[in-house]
């Protein structure tokens, strides 16, 4: 009769030879062994666990950080606006000065002066950097109703002279008389 071999006696040849598990068994054999079908389910649960707690506390963290965005956002809208608004506020105090310059340069009549500083609180600058020329259009704006309104009501615009420009006084100069200004 043959001779048995043991268990353990297996055992030394398989380490004594370094032949693997899977050398020996095909991967249905391996993954249907209770044992090692048991480790399996328990790893991957375990792993399951862990991935899916750090799933979860990214999700929070992600939430967090989005609120905090907005909020942030939300902030820093309401600071812009109230700095545009300051902003304004600011040019139209300064148009009040820029207004009684532009009207005293254009040498208006008195009644298109006062139409025009009634006119004044309606105006609202939209960029306080192109103040000057907001102030003009408006100005313009302005000299255009009161063209309309006076000729409605009858009253009629009085026509300005124009004024000699520049250069000295109109005289009787000419070519043959002394010019005090050239010296001998």
């Amino acid at each position: 009769m043959a001779e048995k071999i043991t268990l353990d006696e297996i055992k030394e040849i398989i380490k004594a030879e370094k032949v693997s598990p899977s050398d020996l068994f095909g991967v249905e054999d391996l993954t249907t062994d209770p044992f090692v079908k048991g480790l399996v389910e328990s790893t991957v649960k375990e792993l399951k666990g862990k991935l899916s707690g750090e799933y979860e506390a990214r999700k929070r963290v992600e939430k967090d950080s989005n609120k905090d965005k907005d909020e942030t956002t939300d902030e820093m809208k309401k600071k812009d606006d109230k700095i545009k608004e300051l902003e304004i506020a600011g040019a139209k105090r300064d148009a009040t000065e820029l207004f009684s310059s532009k009207i005293k340069e254009r040498k208006l009549d008195k009644q298109q002066e006062a139409f025009l500083k009634s006119k004044q609180g309606n105006f609202l600058p939209e960029d306080p950097e192109k103040l000057d020329k907001e102030v003009d259009t408006f100005l313009d704006a302005g000299v255009e109703e009161y063209k309309v309104t006076s000729q409605i009501f009858g009253v009629k615009a009085e026509e300005k002279k124009d004024e000699p420009k520049g250069g000295g006084e109109p005289g009787t100069g000419g070519s043959d008389e002394d010019d005090e200004m050239i010296p001998d």
